[in-house]
């Protein structure tokens, strides 16, 4: 046992000093961010601004937690400003009390009588009870002092976690803003990256475009056919379908200026062939 302990202990040594007199933790370290950021790289941008979302709506539930404890102790920091408000009447009041008695005894006769709390008494049994209510005055000041300090610290603590609040709202609205003009810039770049990549299949285009070339060269050729056919009606402008001028021949005077004889006088009549 105790060997296996030491060979343990000897092992962390080693690593220590090996980490120390080696560059082994740097190494790892720059290995582990690495790893890190190539992660990072590949998560969707659509997970990360949903994760984003998730993580904003769930700062709606901190900032309930945050709330409910502020509130009582605002409640808190009411009660004690009205205690100490009722405390300061009642010691300014006591106060009063003791000035006058303190003034009465030292105005009054011998054989005066004075009254002092509804009580009639001598000016040395007043005197008396001057001296009785004047130290438990002075435990009312101190008290109330006391509450004061008391109140100054709540209310700076209770102003403190307000502000807190605020910047934490303030805060949570800002991420959300940021957050939605995030959102609007992905959706542009996803429209320009549809825009730029996009991959028509151009075998239906193909298709339309021979179709309309198919139909051209049709209209041509029937347009061909029909010029043809008005041709074949016709042989050098004379309508064949329509009666044509005929010209007689007259083949004695053809012989007769073949042969080298004078031709006789020919006379060429033109006949309707119909």
């Amino acid at each position: 046992m105790k060997k296996t302990v030491a060979l343990l202990v000897a092992g962390v040594l080693a690593v220590v000093v090996l980490a120390k007199t080696t560059n082994v933790s740097s190494y790892v370290g720059t290995a582990w961010c690495k790893a890190k950021r190539a992660a990072t790289a590949q998560v969707p941008t659509e997970f990360n601004i949903d994760r984003i979302d998730h993580e904003l709506a769930n700062l709606d539930q901190k900032l309930d937690g945050m709330i409910r404890p502020i509130a009582e102790q605002k409640v808190a920091v009411e009660r004690l400003r009205k205690e100490v408000a009722d405390r300061e009447n009642r010691v300014a009041e006591q106060k009063k009390v003791l000035l006058d008695a303190t003034a009465a005894v030292k105005a009054a006769k011998k054989g005066d009588k004075l009254i002092y709390a509804n009580k009639s008494y001598t000016p040395d049994q007043v005197k008396a009870r001057i001296a009785l209510d004047f130290e438990s005055f002075r435990r009312q000041e101190a008290h109330l002092a006391a509450q004061r300090k008391l109140l100054d610290s709540r209310e700076a603590t209770l102003q403190a976690a307000q502000d807190q609040l605020q910047t934490f709202m303030a805060k949570r609205e800002e991420f959300r803003v940021q957050l939605a003009q995030l959102r609007a810039e992905h959706e542009v770049n996803k429209v320009n990256a549809v825009g730029n990549h996009v991959e028509l299949d151009a075998t239906p285009l193909a298709a339309i475009a021979q179709s309309l070339t198919e139909l051209k060269d049709r209209i041509e050729a029937d347009r061909q056919v029909m010029e043809m056919k008005n041709t074949l009606t016709a042989v050098n402008g004379i309508q064949l379908n329509q009666p044509q001028q005929s010209t007689a021949v007259d083949l004695d005077a053809i012989q007769a200026h073949l042969e080298g004889g004078a031709a006789p006088n020919a006379k060429t009549t033109s006949t309707a062939s119909k």
